[in-house]
């Protein structure tokens, strides 16, 4: 092996162990602010398990894409089951977090603004936290990758 496959792959070793820890440490950010962002009822609420975090994702995406989730596609999809997903529809309707559509026998759901705007402080606060965390580690250890691809086809 050349002076510059030992080389290269010493820092190729480096930039994948920056980017992992710097995974971790997103991680380990992102719990942390679960058990401490409790600040009003909606962070508490969603903050509280995370299938509630999860389902607040769930109802969020739906109003970005102007759609409703059924009780069926949630349980399917976050699999889970049918009493969980009814008890936090009928939770976050009566804290009007979402809003739901019930035609016969199906309830279908979506965010409310309120949500929505917690998820968008949210997002604002998750960015810096990738720009302070993995954003460098990982453009440093794609950027390398690419040169090595290129150069030494590796």
């Amino acid at each position: 092996m050349s002076d510059i496959n030992k080389s290269s792959k010493i820092i190729l070793n480096k930039l994948r162990l920056d980017y992992r820890k710097s995974l971790i440490k997103v991680d380990m950010e992102i719990f942390q602010a679960r058990q401490t962002r409790m600040k009003s009822k909606i962070h508490r609420y969603f903050n509280s398990t995370p299938i509630r975090n999860a389902f607040a994702r769930w109802m969020v995406y739906a109003y970005y894409e102007n759609q409703f989730y059924t009780i069926s596609q949630l349980v399917n999809e976050m699999s889970t089951n049918r009493q969980t997903v009814s008890l936090m529809v009928n939770e976050c309707e009566i804290e009007n977090y979402i809003i739901v559509q019930r035609k016969g026998k199906t309830v279908a759901c979506q965010s409310s603004l309120i949500l929505v705007e917690a998820m968008n402080e949210y997002s604002e606060w998750r960015k810096k936290l990738i720009e302070k965390t993995i954003y460098r580690p990982y453009i440093e250890l794609k950027q390398f990758e690419n040169i090595m691809h290129k150069k030494f086809n590796m």
